[in-house]
């Protein structure tokens, strides 16, 4: 650890411990999205259960793969490492492993009914206050997660003033694409508040849409001047 500057810095094996820690987080995380729906298979009814459970089960884990690889592109960008990095990602840790549980219910309930009932999620929701307040814990979560991993690239931006303009640009994106997430995640659970959810019970979770197009416009007004002739 180096205190130049009056800034406390890691230096590489502190880094690299701590990486590995957020590493075995995220697979610990992924982990529980199996364990919440596995059982032990007795029989091959009992494997063909399990099977039809993999759509769900993709679902959660491209989401829980995304904060993951946002954590480790920050890790490649930023060139310090602070206490306050370690705390930030730590509360990922924290954050994630809260979020998994609502992701694995809103996944299974949607994939059931996109299905036509024909794969598992039956009875996870018994009525519309469950929906409801999954939908609130759920975008609380994601908020909260997309927050966390903003402010770890807003760190990272400061921390290339001066240095390679690519490298800062890139980080000033991911800073604003995770703050579209917070945005979306918050109107989310603000929408499932609301009355709306019982006329178009889909509509928190298809709001989620709208984080490509967000990202779409911040890359479009974040992109390179081209050089003057």
């Amino acid at each position: 650890m180096d205190g130049s500057a009056g800034v406390r810095t890691f230096r590489a094996p502190e880094s690299q411990r701590l990486d590995a820690f957020v590493d075995a987080a995220f697979a610990f995380a992924v982990s529980l999205l199996i364990i919440a729906g596995a059982e032990p298979l007795q029989s091959f009814a009992d494997l063909a259960r399990a099977l039809a459970r993999i759509p769900a089960f993709a679902c959660g884990f491209a989401l829980i793969a995304l904060f993951w690889l946002a954590h480790r592109n920050w890790a490649r960008l930023t060139p310090i490492r602070t206490g306050w990095t370690t705390f930030l990602s730590l509360a990922v840790v924290f954050a994630v492993l809260v979020f998994v549980f609502p992701l694995r219910l809103l996944t299974e309930t949607a994939t059931h009914h996109i299905s036509g009932g024909s794969l598992p999620g039956s009875g996870l929701m018994a009525t519309l206050g469950d929906l409801r307040w999954t939908y609130v814990i759920y975008g609380l979560a994601f908020a909260a997660l997309a927050g966390l991993t903003a402010l770890l690239f807003a760190q990272a931006h400061r921390a290339l003033a001066g240095g390679e303009p690519d490298a800062r640009r890139s980080a000033r994106q991911w800073e604003l694409t995770w703050l579209v997430g917070v945005g979306v995640g918050l109107i989310s659970a603000v929408l499932a508040l609301t009355p709306l959810l019982g006329a178009a019970p889909w509509l928190p979770g298809v709001i989620y849409n709208l984080i490509p197009l967000g990202v779409g416009l911040i890359m479009w007004r974040t992109r390179p001047k081209p050089a003057a002739a």
